[in-house]
């Protein structure tokens, strides 16, 4: 069986096997097509959990080095056929990861075996299903039951099965927003939103923001000066901050997109993570909310299924943007999102990584809890305040010299005349507590100390 010729001591050790497997190959010390050991396998030998030995092989299939096959098993490919893959920021640098916001998932939080298997059961139905724009009937009550845990409370023919929420996104912009409309977000938002604003020819009217999150006087003044056609909000675990809206300013902000004929776009992307979050706006304003929530924190960037909810009256004109950007969701992946959440396995892993959050946030607020601003503790993201002299772009690199990778606040700014001197940290993102623990302490001993000063220039 094989196991790693020599492993580097430095940076995370799923890196570190990956690294040594390509060694190996190199030195032909491993022949290409030659079996790997199962991941328990190798994790007992090598005294490291699962979780590890599967990051490790999933590294080495993104290089090429490797490729697993159902049933089978994982085998080494020739490094004649290695494709060309593009880097990654810090990759092969042994960097710890906070700059994505997304929440690992542990393998051994759900019966992968039982999942392999209802997904052979479902392959013959799925690759017969046809051409089903907005997705089965049955997908799409999978989607209003997972919504009704956000206590919304919508008819399953209201649903479009979607490929991931940023899809649903795209669709909802690409519908009710033409070249030169003008869009109401926070004044901190998601990335993405920017990206789509970029793409449709936009502009981003930024609404303020609190520790109680969208202020509704803003967005009052926002509707009079620019007559937004859309609003879009995350009103749940908010993206960078991690603040939850407050649920009186949930209802003030329904009856201003009543009163200024404003659709409101919500977008749920972590709100699972809450135990009882408050109602959405769109229960508040039916006829003018659409709500998008997605499998790809709760369960797996990698499943992309998402599920967009829209008033009867709008929803036969996003069938057919829906249709028209991507004509349907693939049939097998909605079918296994539909399975997870009607079997309650999505529920179970939505409770394990509510669990992991929340020691992870008091790691975070024993190391660097001072710095943060005011947010829900289950929020998987911190906002945090830079001291002087720091300034966000240069706390990123030097972070990422000291190993870690954040985001600066200039990646989510509406206007640059207020960009804060602050960084969201995404605690999720690393395979293990150790992890976020080692990155914090490195953010925090670097804060000890002043940026490198530039070199003078005359």
């Amino acid at each position: 069986m094989w196991k790693p010729h020599k492993l580097s001591p430095r940076g995370p050790v799923y890196l570190a096997i990956a690294d040594s497997l390509a060694s190996d190959l190199e030195a032909e010390r491993i022949q290409p097509g030659e079996r790997l050991p199962t991941h328990r396998a190798l994790a007992r030998v090598l005294g490291v959990n699962v979780v590890t030995i599967t990051r490790a092989y999933a590294e080495a299939a993104r290089r090429g080095l490797v490729e697993g096959h159902v049933g089978r098993g994982t085998f080494v490919r020739s490094l004649a056929e290695k494709p060309r893959v593009r880097a990654r920021r810090g990759e092969g640098t042994g960097a710890i990861d906070l700059s994505q916001n997304q929440l690992a998932l542990d393998p051994a939080s759900f019966d992968g075996a039982a999942l392999a298997k209802s997904v052979a059961a479902r392959l013959g139905d799925a690759l017969q299903a046809g051409y089903q724009p907005g997705g089965q009937s049955e997908h799409r009550a999978a989607g209003a039951q997972w919504m009704a845990r956000a206590g919304l409370k919508v008819d399953a023919e209201r649903v479009i099965v979607t490929t991931g929420g940023q899809q649903a996104l795209a669709a909802v912009f690409a519908t009710f927003a033409k070249a030169g409309d003008t869009v109401a977000v926070e004044e901190l938002t998601y990335a993405g939103v920017k990206s789509l604003a970029a793409l449709f020819r936009l502009r981003l009217h930024p609404v303020a923001i609190d520790e109680h999150g969208l202020v509704p006087e803003s967005l009052e003044e926002a509707c009079r000066r620019s007559n937004p056609k859309l609003l879009y909000c995350m009103p749940n675990l908010h993206n960078p901050t991690g603040v939850v809206l407050a649920a009186e300013r949930r209802k003030r902000v329904a009856e201003l997109a009543e009163r200024y004929d404003l659709l409101v776009l919500e977008d749920d992307a972590s709100g699972f993570l809450l135990e009882a979050p408050p109602p959405p706006i769109a229960a508040h304003c039916p006829e003018r909310g659409l709500f998008v929530t997605s499998l790809s924190k709760s369960f797996s960037p990698g499943l992309r299924v998402g599920y967009l909810a829209a008033p009867a009256k709008e929803l036969e004109k996003l069938a057919q943007t829906h249709a028209a950007l991507i004509w349907m969701t693939p049939a097998l992946t909605a079918g296994i999102a539909s399975r997870v959440i009607q079997s309650g396995e999505l529920a179970r892993v939505v409770e394990k990584k509510r669990a992991e959050v929340r020691k992870r946030r008091a790691l975070f607020q024993k190391i660097l809890g001072h710095l943060a601003t005011p947010s829900h503790p289950d929020a998987p993201c911190v906002w945090v305040t830079l001291p002087e002299p720091w300034r966000g772009e240069e706390f990123v690199a030097a972070a990422e010299r000291a190993g870690v990778l954040v985001s600066a606040a200039e990646t989510f700014v509406v206007s640059r005349a207020h960009t804060p001197h602050a960084a969201r940290l995404c605690l999720g993102t690393p395979s293990s507590r150790a992890e976020v623990e080692t990155a914090l302490g490195r953010l925090a001993r670097l804060l000890e100390g002043v940026p490198t000063p530039c070199r003078a220039l005359v």
